[in-house]
């Protein structure tokens, strides 16, 4: 029901900021975001930048998706922040059939993956998050946390994953803090971007054909 809600508001505020014409004919399949930029330096750990983290894992996700022939595009390709609105606004405007965000996660003992999606997530946003978080494990992840609805830090959601119109997630790859999810993410980040996008890839698939 929010996401509906939210579309009706989005789409009247798309046609007011871009113009028709920028809606209707600037679209593309996938949205990935990676998390943070700028000053906004999300999770750190001694000289460690989470997002760093998500930029480097982002360019190799939409490497590997434009070598499969999948429209992808970026919410930020450099170190630049950018409002949450305006991430998601890019993405409802281009129409995208998936919006996917990656981050660092950062708790004191904590390890392993999750990912998150909307409490009020219709099936196709739980969808994405299990197959990006199967193919994720079979690379090789210290833990897998499972797939968890809502904000890791109260009540609501996570904005990206409640202001977006499309299937979305937010995935949290790896505790920033713990050595051991650092030593798998430099180790695995070629592999793991290599899963994220065969999880995408796969899910369009699957909803063509529907």
């Amino acid at each position: 029901m929010k996401k509906k809600i939210i579309a009706a508001i989005s789409a009247v505020a798309v046609f007011a900021v871009c113009g028709v014409g920028v809606y209707f004919g600037d679209s593309c399949d996938v949205v990935i975001d990676p998390g943070h930029g700028g000053e906004d330096y999300g999770a750190i750990y001694g000289e460690r930048n989470e997002k760093d983290d998500n930029l480097d894992l982002a360019l190799l996700v939409h490497e590997n998706l434009e070598e499969m022939g999948i429209d992808a595009e970026l919410t930020r390709k450099n170190d630049k922040k950018i409002s949450l609105e305006k991430r998601c606004l890019f993405a409802n405007r281009k129409r995208a059939e998936l919006f996917v965000s990656l981050h660092r996660n950062s708790a004191e003992g904590a390890k392993g993956v999750e990912i998150w999606i909307s409490d009020d997530s219709p099936e196709a946003d739980k969808k994405i998050a299990e197959s990006i978080l199967l193919m994720l494990d079979e690379v090789g992840i210290s833990d897998n946390r499972g797939v968890k609805e809502g904000y890791a830090r109260g009540d609501g959601n996570y904005y990206v994953n409640s202001h977006t119109l499309m299937p979305s997630c937010l995935v949290e790859l790896g505790f920033i803090n713990s050595d051991t999810d650092n030593d798998l993410y430099d180790k695995n980040i070629e592999e793991y971007a290599k899963a994220v996008a065969f999880a995408i890839v796969d899910n369009l698939k699957t909803a063509e054909a529907q």
